[in-house]
């Protein structure tokens, strides 16, 4: 009988299957503990051969596009993992990256939620590198990432192309809301149930996950992405009375 998976990731994919490879990868050569990936298809146009003959992968396959977040929810239906991570394919997981995460969640107390530093995006969790080239990256990555838990510090909000959640959290919290539809303050609305439940928003300071661009996303995409953004960030607003940013800091 094989071993439980400790780690389940959960991986949400439509096409741009170039970033899924790189990603899986990537997963598969750093990571540590025992995992299984989870990965739901939301309608692609294809899945090429390279994917597919992949013995590590568990596969859910959608008709329709459902969405990024509906995506996630059916992931965690079906992960035995110990941990959940909600990972998007733009990710470059490298050196102690997931067993670092993984130390924040078992040593801070009422941690809910952990996410990594990372070349872009929010603030605090923004580590510039200049680099693009998968080797200088994980040569990066490999002296930055160090355990220590003087670099681990609380935060009103994720971002939300890696986060790392105990399964017994997810289980008491809840899914993801379906109303955010293809993604975009998900997780943010996710930090606030979180915080609302008594739980903390952690960033592991000496943790380095880098993110790609989506190079494959057209003018057509953008304006649906902006469009997206602004419909969600309105309905944040309608559930909780604030904007996502404000909701964030009052709630902690």
């Amino acid at each position: 009988m094989s071993e439980p998976c400790v780690v389940s990731v959960i991986m949400p994919t439509r096409n741009r299957w170039e970033s899924a490879w790189r990603c899986i990868h990537n997963l598969s050569r750093y990571t540590e503990e025992r995992y299984e990936i989870i990965l739901v298809d939301n309608a692609s146009d294809f899945i090429p051969d390279y994917i597919l003959k992949r013995d590590d992968l568990y596969f859910i396959r959608n008709g329709w596009d459902r969405g990024e977040v509906a995506a996630i929810n059916q992931g965690m239906k079906k992960a035995s993992g110990e941990y959940i991570v909600w990972l998007k394919q733009r990710a470059v997981p490298s050196h102690r990256w997931l067993t670092q995460m993984i130390r924040v969640l078992k040593e801070t107390p009422a941690a809910g939620m952990v996410g990594p530093m990372t070349n872009r995006g929010l603030e605090e969790q923004r580590l510039p590198v200049p680099f693009q080239a998968l080797s200088k990256i994980h040569r990066f990555s490999n002296q930055y990432n160090h355990s220590d838990p003087r670099h681990w510090k609380e935060v009103s909000r994720l971002q939300s192309f890696c986060c790392v959640l105990p399964r017994a959290v997810v289980e008491e919290v809840g899914e993801l809301d379906e109303w955010f539809g293809m993604g975009s303050h998900e997780v943010d609305d996710y930090g606030v149930r979180l915080k609302q439940a008594g739980y903390r928003l952690v960033v592991a300071g000496d943790t380095y996950v880098h993110q790609f661009r989506d190079t494959e996303r057209n003018k057509v995409d953008l304006r649906e992405r902006k469009k997206r953004e602004s419909q969600n960030r309105r309905y944040f607003i309608h559930k909780w009375g604030s904007d996502v940013f404000e909701a964030a800091d009052a709630r902690r």
